[in-house]
């Protein structure tokens, strides 16, 4: 019985650590564009970072890396306000031949005319050795520390689509933006396909939050149950 319970002990612990995790879970990059410094008219990769937590991550110091993955190698992230709210998306877009100030506009137009949504955040990001091959690459963040925060490999792009990552995984993405799935829309100018600035990005289903609490109370009810005697099952 002993043995029973401690299976039953690690079990509900393992659940428990693995909602935990996903309620902390917090920047995702949902979406990756590593054709627009040649398919668009802005001419600039990009990348998009979700924040799916329920408080605003401060990003000021962090930095980005391609498949070197080095925080030795990477170059600096802007964004105005250096924060990313609960719930916010926001793109970022290679700086490295012009400025944010001139890519802002560029970019809007392509792909919203002149209907940009309201909300619509750009940071950038530059630097030498950070350009996304269209034959394979990757995005890797890191904090002011040098910690990784999050990252992805992915291969050739499928036409003019961006890199789908709505689900916010980490490693080898492969899914392409498809129109009408996850917000995904053709460019005003371009014909490219994608979602950019769209709150689409998982976040922790209150599933999540019932299994961490469930497991913590089944934790608790196993003590209280070996501490008083108390024989069977819970």
């Amino acid at each position: 019985m002993k043995n029973l319970h401690k299976i039953i002990y690690i079990t509900i612990a393992s659940l428990s650590l693995s909602a935990l995790i996903q309620a902390n879970a917090q920047i995702v990059i949902s979406e990756v564009d590593s054709a627009g410094s040649g398919t668009s008219t802005y001419a600039a990769d990009w990348f998009e970072l979700t924040n799916t937590g329920s408080s605003a991550v401060n990003i000021t110091g962090w930095k980005m890396d391609d498949s070197s993955d080095l925080f030795g190698s990477a170059v600096p992230m802007s964004l105005a306000g250096n924060s990313i709210a609960a719930g916010q998306t926001v793109v970022f877009i290679e700086t490295t031949s012009a400025t944010l100030a001139t890519l802002t506009p560029e970019f809007e137009a392509a792909w919203f005319g002149s209907n940009v949504p309201a909300g619509f955040t750009i940071g950038g990001y530059g630097g030498s050795g950070v350009g996304l091959s269209t034959g394979g690459d990757a995005v890797n963040i890191f904090d002011a520390l040098g910690n990784a925060v999050t990252g992805v490999t992915f291969g050739a792009p499928t036409g003019k689509a961006t890199f789908d990552n709505t689900a916010g995984l980490s490693g080898a993405i492969s899914t392409a933006s498809v129109i009408g799935t996850n917000g995904a829309f053709t460019s005003v100018t371009g014909g490219e396909i994608g979602s950019p600035g769209v709150d689409t990005a998982v976040v922790p289903e209150p599933s999540t939050y019932a299994l961490l609490f469930g497991g913590f109370v089944a934790l608790l009810a196993i003590q209280f149950r070996r501490r008083n005697g108390v024989t069977g099952t819970i």
